[in-house]
């Protein structure tokens, strides 16, 4: 279920990224061409390309050609406008930029002064031109939309054709016991490479399946899974290239806090755990014994399995600015602020043999059939103790029992619980999870742009059985 509200080992990860061709692959390019509408191209053409949400601006001019790019450029809504003497001012808005595309827009002015103005909205045509890779983007609005058992981003990778998860994959796990095994289009596991901002997050010791990192969902602004046809620029190896871009802060503020969660109270019972007879001996089973059960070994139903998660936590970004001194039109410098913590308790089903309650007294007369206290599901394996010094059976079939042993058998053995010799239970294994994720970008320049990102991931459990 969820609760959200909208308002107007660990591991760290520091990342400076300078606007240049060789940046990792968590922005975008624009390209395109200047005509006249003739078809003739313009050289010399000023492009503006501006994002007003970040303050973004890039400038650049078209070559002896037409041809203008402007690469490396954040994700996100940008306006473009052109200019050139004898032409009138074109303004192209409703261009959105996706993680990792080139996206050509091209630009056709018409013969006019420069203070006219032609403008034009509207979306400019997804298909991609300008290279030969599948892929496919992941947008903001699926990652927060669809719902996720475990809230793990890596979940949303089967969006994508030719995805397939491995057996061993739990998307409802992270930290040490998460991992990203999926495959696609056959390629090994670990064979992928996943980035995020454009810094490698793969523990590459660990045959690159596990993660250093998993960035809360809230924290993600989009991400792209290339499966082929991709440049060598792309990556390290030969299977996807997962491409994630963390959100940033923009103009104006935005804040979100939330909680999901799963409780046993709403959930029923684990089918394996409610199909067994519950000894009444057990005193966790917190039921009365069923008088239609004859015998010691009278039983009930089993208890409920424990089941309690809670995933919770807030972000928040906008400008820094000091009104009157500091970026006063807030187009310089702006943050993003990230927590979330998950406390997950959970029962772990426990299954196995134990001795009965004639064993723990060294009474073994339950597996010899000429006994009266002979039981066939006791005797199921069971060999009779015979006495080394003698080579001959002990007396009535009991051992003594030395007192040290007798005090390790009580303190560290449970009693039976699912039959005479069954041994079945699910305790709660807390399991404490923590992120935090801060973000800072600033425009220096029209071409020259910065921003430090720094996550901490702090991660406990118990586990049981251990590892």
């Amino acid at each position: 279920m969820r609760r959200a509200f909208v308002c107007p080992a660990v591991v760290c990860v520091l990342f400076l990224g300078v606007c240049s061709p060789a940046v990792g692959q968590d922005t975008a390019t624009i390209v395109g061409t200047v005509t006249d509408t003739t078809g003739a191209v313009i050289p010399d053409a000023k492009v503006v390309v501006s994002n007003p949400e970040k303050g973004f601006v890039r400038q650049v001019e078209s070559n002896s050609v037409g041809d203008y790019t402007a690469a490396k450029i954040p994700i996100g809504n940008y306006t473009i406008t052109a200019e050139a003497h004898g032409f009138q001012k074109l303004v192209r808005s409703g261009i959105t930029l996706e993680v990792g595309q080139t996206q050509r827009v091209d630009l056709k002015l018409a013969v006019g002064q420069v203070s006219q103005e032609v403008t034009v909205t509207g979306s400019a045509v997804k298909v991609e031109t300008e290279s030969a890779t599948i892929s496919n983007v992941v947008t903001g609005k699926q990652i927060t939309s669809l719902n996720l058992n475990g809230r793990n981003f890596t979940s949303l990778y089967t969006l994508v054709p030719g995805a397939v998860q491995d057996d061993s994959y739990d998307p409802t796990q992270i930290g040490i016991t998460g991992s990203g095994a999926i495959s696609f289009n056959g390629n090994r596991m670990e064979y992928n490479n996943l980035e995020i901002d454009g810094g490698n997050n793969l523990d590459e010791g660990s045959g690159g399946v596990s993660i250093n990192t998993y960035p809360s969902l809230d924290s993600i602004a989009e991400f792209r899974v290339s499966t082929s046809n991709y440049g060598a620029d792309m990556g390290r190896h030969a299977g996807a290239s997962i491409e994630v871009a963390t959100k940033s802060g923009t103009k104006d503020f935005h804040g979100t806090i939330f909680e999901f969660f799963r409780n046993d109270h709403l959930d029923a019972n684990d089918w394996f755990i409610n199909r067994q007879l519950w000894s009444g001996l057990d005193p966790t089973a917190n039921c009365k014994a069923d008088p239609a059960l004859a015998g010691a070994a009278a039983a009930c139903n089993a208890p409920k399995t424990p089941l309690l998660w809670n995933d919770y936590g807030y972000n928040i970004g906008g400008p820094i600015y000091i009104p009157g001194h500091f970026n006063t039109d807030k187009s310089k410098l702006f943050f993003f602020w990230s927590q979330n913590w998950r406390a997950y308790r959970q029962g772990t089903v426990i299954s196995n043999g134990t001795p009965s309650q004639l064993m723990r007294q060294g009474n073994f007369s339950e597996c010899d059939s000429a006994s009266p206290n002979y039981n066939a599901v006791v005797a199921s394996g069971c060999v009779l103790p015979t006495d080394p010094t003698t080579g001959n059976p002990f007396p009535n079939d009991t051992v003594p029992i030395n007192p040290n042993a007798q005090a390790l058998l009580n303190g560290l053995v449970p009693l039976p619980n699912n039959g005479p010799i069954g041994y079945i239970a699910a305790p709660s294994v807390p399991t404490n999870w923590r992120e935090e994720l801060i973000r800072v970008d600033a425009n220096i320049s029209s071409k020259a742009q910065l921003f430090v990102r720094y996550t901490h991931d702090a991660w406990n459990t118990d586990a049981i059985p251990s590892l």
